[in-house]
C-alpha cells in the first residue's frame, strides 16, 4: 500500500473509497458502499478492525488495486489531500459528506445492505461475476452495483 494512503484519517479513507467505488452512483449507492465498509469494521474482524484496514485489505475494493483505472486518481488525491481545497472537487466533497455522516450516525446505514458481504459492479453486459458470488443471494441492485449476502 502506498504511504500516501496510510496518512489519511479514517473519514478520509472512507470518503476516498466511496469516491473510488461509487462516485458516479446515486446517493443511495454511495451510502450502500459506505454501509458495507462500516459493517465489516463492526462485525467481521478478519476484514480488519478499522476503516483503513478494511478498505486497504488486498482485493476487497478494486479502486486500490494498482491496475484499476481509478488508482492513479485516488493516489493523486491522497498525496495532495487538503480539507480546505477539497470542496473544489464536488464529487469528492459529496463522498466526504456521506462518509462523515455515516461515521457520526447522522446518515443511517442502508439496513439491508449493511448486512451484505460483497458487491459486484454491474456493466451494460451484465454483472462482472466472481467465483465467490456463485452461491450468494442478491440482496439489492443499486445503480451499477449488485450487493450479495
Amino acid at each position: 500500500m502506498n504511504a500516501s494512503f496510510l496518512k489519511l484519517t479514517p473519514v478520509q479513507v472512507l470518503a476516498l473509497t466511496i469516491f473510488g467505488e461509487a462516485r458516479g452512483e446515486p446517493t443511495e449507492g454511495k451510502i450502500a458502499v459506505g454501509s458495507v465498509i462500516l459493517e465489516r469494521v463492526d462485525h467481521r474482524d478478519w476484514d480488519g478492525k478499522t476503516i483503513p484496514e478494511v478498505c486497504f485489505k488486498p482485493w476487497q475494493f478494486s479502486c486500490y488495486n494498482e491496475h484499476d483505472p481509478n488508482y492513479p486518481k485516488l493516489l493523486e488525491i491522497a498525496e495532495h489531500w487538503n480539507d480546505k481545497s477539497m470542496p473544489l472537487d464536488m464529487a469528492l466533497n459529496n463522498c466526504y459528506g456521506i462518509a462523515a455522516g455515516l461515521i457520526s450516525g447522522n446518515i443511517p446505514r442502508t439496513p439491508e445492505i449493511a448486512r451484505t458481504h460483497c458487491c459486484n459492479y454491474a456493466t451494460s453486459l451484465g454483472a462482472m461475476r466472481a467465483t465467490w458470488d456463485d452461491n450468494m443471494k442478491v440482496i439489492a441492485h443499486i445503480g451499477g452495483h449488485i450487493f450479495y449476502g
